[in-house]
């Protein structure tokens, strides 16, 4: 019953939001670097958070996670600003930290990067603000990188959320994750759907920039109070992580803006190269997310610093190839 009641609920949101987005003309239209042809609404993202916040509104299940979703507001807010009238870089930047300062400055927040073996643990002493301020831009960031395919970045947040609901041990979060997974699943099926259908939806900037953060702090709350060693959180961010750092040094090699968008992502080179078949990228990349996914847990399992060591070795392989495969695709 709990689960048809919620069910109800995410039915009457998305379809007031898709109802209010096309009365009010809120769809992004077809660019360069875009994949799509037709004007797709992009308000998902809305619909994705205003969920959320019903959900947690409803039961006392777990506070820090109900903080970060009620907080996340103006980082939805931001994004659905940026997919209006186009935010400069700065002003995002800014609206992304006030939001994050208060939620570390309220106990959402780390000391430390895990103890690991011969290192011992690896304190961040007086940096903690800054280090945890810049890899919590960078992700968000990195998350908002990934939203050039259809149902790219809500299979990447699928994988975190059942990741999640796999590393903890606590029913009442568990069930909680449960109810995110069935949200996000849903709004997938309406990302997915023909160009043509009206119901079709994009998760648009307030969907990437929400997940971004909201897996930043996730990442963080899963170590600070359930107890899950970094290394091992780290595994479902490989490909964001890998994309972004590539994608920026890249850009930085070639004299050009960081901040600039274009298409030399992997996940566009894919989609070129299987001449626009989503489905195919989509389960290529299910497939070889999981894989390792899987096998970095696994490895973090032996130990905490060879996981920590392969994830680092990982990208060096992934820029090496990536740097071929960008020389081809600008071929």
């Amino acid at each position: 019953m709990l689960t048809l009641k919620f069910i109800i609920i995410y039915i009457l949101i998305s379809s007031s939001i898709i109802y209010l987005s096309t009365y009010l003309g809120y769809f992004d239209k077809p660019s360069k670097r875009g994949v799509h042809r037709i004007p797709t609404i992009n308000t998902g993202g809305l619909i994705l958070y205003l969920f959320f916040l019903s959900t947690v509104s409803q039961s006392e299940l777990n506070y820090n996670i109900e903080l970060i979703i009620s907080i996340g507001f103006f980082i939805c807010l931001t994004g659905f600003v940026d997919d209006r009238i186009n935010l400069t870089p700065s002003t995002k930047i800014v609206l992304i930290i006030i939001p994050s300062i208060y939620l570390i400055l309220n106990g959402i927040s780390i000391s430390d990067l895990g103890q690991y073996e011969y290192l011992g643990k690896l304190e961040l002493g007086k940096f903690k603000i800054p280090f945890l301020l810049l890899a919590i831009g960078l992700l968000i960031n990195a998350t908002n990188y990934i939203d050039g395919i259809d149902g790219l970045l809500l299979i990447f947040f699928l994988s975190c959320l059942m990741y999640y609901i796999f590393l903890i041990d606590d029913i009442e979060t568990i069930n909680l994750l449960k109810f995110f997974v069935m949200a996000s699943f849903l709004n997938l099926i309406l990302n997915l759907l023909p160009s043509k259908n009206k119901f079709k939806v994009f998760s648009g900037d307030s969907g990437s920039l929400f997940i971004g953060f909201f897996i930043s702090f996730m990442t963080i709350e899963l170590y600070n109070n359930f107890d899950i060693h970094p290394a091992i959180l780290i595994w479902p961010l490989w490909y964001p992580v890998y994309d972004f750092l590539f994608v920026s040094i890249n850009r930085l090699i070639n004299k050009k803006s960081i901040f600039k968008p274009d298409n030399t992502h992997l996940h566009h080179f894919i989609y070129k190269k299987f001449n626009g078949n989503i489905i195919s990228l989509l389960v290529l990349f299910l497939l070889v997310n999981s894989s390792i996914i899987f096998l970095g847990y696994k490895i973090s399992e032996i130990s905490k610093l060879l996981s920590l060591s392969i994830f680092v070795i990982g990208f060096t392989l992934f820029f090496a190839v990536r740097l071929i495969v960008f020389k081809k695709f600008k071929n």
